[in-house]
């Protein structure tokens, strides 16, 4: 399942973030990429301890997004960090790594702190077996996707893109099996919020409840 959220993190704090970076919290990209990515990763990151305060914040409010949350059901986040491509950067097609910090890659995300005004191009393309598919997220919209999918980011041609990506160890490891939960309990949901607790959400609960239990990897 690949999923667009708007607004899953509110604009205030999402300005807050990007004002208090500057040019010289951001280094090569390439630093951290994958032997054969370093030749096609044109990018820079936000390191030191700036980055870590700032990726923790996202990662927090992310945390209380109850939709994200039903998307991705983390285990654990293998890493996260928050990267910019100004004008001709780029990330040429790629695969991200399996294991990272020694948690398996099930999901990946991309969080927009842009505007969409504030830049042209840079767009997420990921090849999914129906062809490619592109996004352009705007501040604090996020882009979930599985890691399995390779994908790139075509150079920017006018301004900054910046985002937050990260990767995420996810107690369902199944594709298939996260995309039914997450369908079952929006069904679970709906039928609350148009009958209460009748009949129909009894046992749409326990569907969901004992298919989590049948999956879940704790």
């Amino acid at each position: 399942m690949i999923l667009q959220i708007s607004n899953a993190i509110d604009t205030e704090t999402v300005k807050n973030i990007v004002s208090g970076l500057d040019d010289s919290q951001f280094s090569d990209g390439k630093a951290t990429a994958g032997w054969a990515a370093k030749d096609v990763k044109n990018n820079q990151q936000l390191s030191g301890k700036k980055s870590q305060a700032a990726t923790q914040v996202l990662l927090d409010r992310l945390q209380k997004n109850s939709l994200v949350q039903s998307v991705m059901r983390p285990k654990q986040v293998a890493r996260a960090s928050i990267n910019r491509y100004q004008q001709g950067e780029y990330y040429g097609t790629h695969m991200d790594d399996s294991l990272m910090n020694g948690a398996r890659t099930d999901i990946s995300f991309t969080l927009g702190l842009s505007a969409l005004t504030e830049f042209e191009g840079g767009e997420l393309v990921i090849e999914d077996p129906s062809g490619e598919r592109s996004w352009r997220l705007d501040a604090g919209d996020i882009l979930i996707y599985p890691s399995h999918y390779l994908h790139r980011v075509n150079p920017v041609t006018k301004g900054a893109r910046l985002a937050m990506i990260g990767w995420v160890q996810s107690l369902i490891k199944q594709p298939s099996h996260r995309e039914l939960l997450f369908d079952v309990e929006q069904s679970v949901k709906a039928e609350f919020d148009a009958n209460g607790k009748s009949e129909n959400f009894d046992r749409l609960t326990k569907v969901f409840h004992n298919l989590l239990r049948e999956w879940a990897d704790v």
